[in-house]
């Protein structure tokens, strides 16, 4: 590797565990926001459901959080289930401070000199380095943990420091127009719903026809795809199930044959809706799959994607207070719930003229979701080739 230095982990980083905050500590609405486990535990940080100290930081201030600091899961599930999996990182990116929970790490270079942060944090986004301390992590057999310690043993070669900005910058400028993408998707997709809740619900015509939601599109429900296996290892999809549709897919999700009817093939911009378990609608984002039971594939050749997609997220909520009030151990609705669901229907060319100022908003959407994969799959590819030197890049020598 010429100028790649071997080095141990411990040598170059420190590891701060988090603190062992007590419940009553916490205030749901005031204070300094507190970061948990479950906010790290996939790889992205996620702030949904944050409790906050409203007391003090004194004596507190190894335990604060700042922004572009790394974060660590030390508590997660083993290598059997990847989604999550212990050891995964995440990157801080709010501009407040927060507070370090227990079982979450932070990670920080002892000296910036000689290590750069960018760099650790993508050599901790390796899927060998997550495999590699999962693999000894201890534990009962539902919950597996790493320490500090065990953290520092990884080794890793180390190029000069310009090479390693060098490599952090191509992988983050990727991540940044990712991210980008990702913001771009959340705008238009609030931009659209304003319309068609201005539309339908504070603008709502008397005259409107009233049709029930089962009749303005079709559901399609998923197969029992276990009974459909890939027949070799090349003509075969991955399964999509309600994880899936949640997180994406990892190496453990299923797979099933591409010998399907062309109706249970999910492409990117497919609407799809979980019934069973935890409900939800979505624009698939994600790579061509084959339709699981427990989901719906919503199309209708009479109206536009977008009014489809929106009427049936607008019951949602109805249809989860449903689900969850069903005496069994996995909530769902069923087709007569969508029967009972109205949805008000404009003139043909009322139709047709919202048509024509959302369906331009939808089409970047889904754009924008096939540019996703694509710069997903490079910065995946990219990474371990980056890290191992395989693929260099140029840099400014000191």
């Amino acid at each position: 590797m010429g100028e790649w230095i071997p080095h141990n982990l411990g040598e170059l980083i420190e590891v701060q565990n988090g603190y062992a905050f007590k419940s009553k500590d916490f205030d749901d609405f005031n204070g300094i926001s507190v970061i948990k486990i479950k906010n790290v535990a996939s790889g992205e940080l996620r702030m949904d459901d944050i409790k906050y100290y409203p007391l003090t930081i004194e004596g507190l201030e190894k335990f604060v959080i700042s922004k572009n600091n790394i974060l660590i899961a030390l508590t997660g599930s083993h290598v059997n289930q990847p989604s999550s999996i212990v050891g995964k990182v995440a990157r801080y990116t709010n501009d407040e401070i927060s507070l370090l929970n227990q079982r979450v790490g932070k990670i920080s270079s002892l000296d910036e000199k000689e290590t750069d942060e960018d760099y650790i944090y993508w050599f901790f986004k390796q899927w060998e380095v997550t495999l590699e301390l999962a693999l000894n992590a201890g534990g009962s057999a539902n919950q597996a943990n790493i320490s500090g310690k065990l953290i520092k043993t990884l080794e890793l070669e180390l190029p000069p420091l310009p090479e390693q900005k060098a490599i952090a910058s191509v992988l983050s400028s990727l991540d940044d127009k990712i991210d980008l993408l990702h913001r771009q998707n959340k705008t238009l997709e609030a931009m659209a719903e304003t319309l068609f809740r201005q539309w339908f619900v504070e603008e709502a015509q008397e005259d409107w026809e009233e049709k029930p939601l089962d009749e303005i599109a079709d559901y399609l429900n998923g197969l029992a795809c276990q009974k459909y296996p890939p027949k070799n290892d090349v003509d075969k999809l991955s399964v999509l199930k309600i994880k899936e549709l949640k997180n994406g897919f990892t190496d453990n999700s299923d797979w099933a044959t591409t010998d399907l009817k062309e109706d249970y093939i999910v492409k990117s911009g497919d609407i799809i809706f979980s019934w069973s378990g935890s409900l939800l609608v979505k624009i698939w984002d994600g790579r061509d799959c084959v339709l699981n039971q427990h989901l719906f594939k919503v199309t209708s050749d009479k109206y536009p994607k977008w009014f489809i997609y929106f009427w049936t997220k607008f019951y949602i909520e109805e249809f989860i207070a449903i689900a969850e009030s069903k005496a069994t151990t996995m909530g769902h609705i069923k087709r007569e719930d969508l029967s009972h669901a109205m949805v008000l229907v404009p003139t043909e060319s009322e139709l047709e003229h919202m048509n024509s100022i959302v369906y331009p908003l939808i089409a970047k959407i889904i754009l924008n979701n096939e540019q996703l994969i694509k710069l997903g799959m490079l910065r995946d590819t990219m990474l371990p080739k980056l890290m191992s030197g395989e693929v260099r890049v140029e840099y400014i020598k000191n």
